[in-house]
């Protein structure tokens, strides 16, 4: 199977690397299959969500540890349930970024991560309890350049 966006290209894919988010994605609830892309390069800090229902609908994500050590946050026992999670070691998190025309005020969305079950591919996004921001912008203006110009 394969997707064609205008960004990334063509991108191949199995049945086993589709993830599923049962509830969408905020403001994209009727879009529920998604495959991760991750970047070629390892030193690359990010990675892309691509919608495998729209080619078009393609979002930017990084692992948010990352950029903000003091990150932390409990799942839910609803959220566990609801994926299927039984090793913290199986779920992969990640956050959203917007990228601005000014490179230099790219942010992350902290606020409410994507949480992943590597193990039967269910996905969803979640809003924090937690007082984390919505934009947590990540460069400083010498880091912007270098790091967004490939995106």
């Amino acid at each position: 199977m394969k997707v064609i966006n205008d960004f990334l290209g063509e991108v191949e894919y199995k049945e086993e690397d589709i993830i599923s988010f049962n509830e969408g994605i905020l403001g994209f609830a009727d879009l529920k299959k998604y495959i991760f892309i991750n970047s070629p390069d390892p030193e690359f800090a990010f990675g892309w969500l691509q919608n495998i229902e729209n080619d078009q609908l393609t979002f930017v994500v990084t692992n948010p540890f990352l950029f903000k050590a003091d990150y932390d946050f409990d799942l839910s026992e609803s959220v566990v349930k609801k994926l299927g999670i039984d090793k913290i070691d199986d779920v992969t998190i990640l956050s959203i970024v917007v990228i601005p025309d000014n490179p230099e005020d790219t942010t992350i969305n902290l606020k409410s991560p994507v949480i992943i079950n590597n193990t039967n591919r269910q996905a969803k996004q979640i809003i924090l309890d937690e007082e984390y921001d919505l934009r947590y912008r990540i460069f400083t203006k010498e880091e912007a350049g270098r790091n967004v110009d490939s995106l």
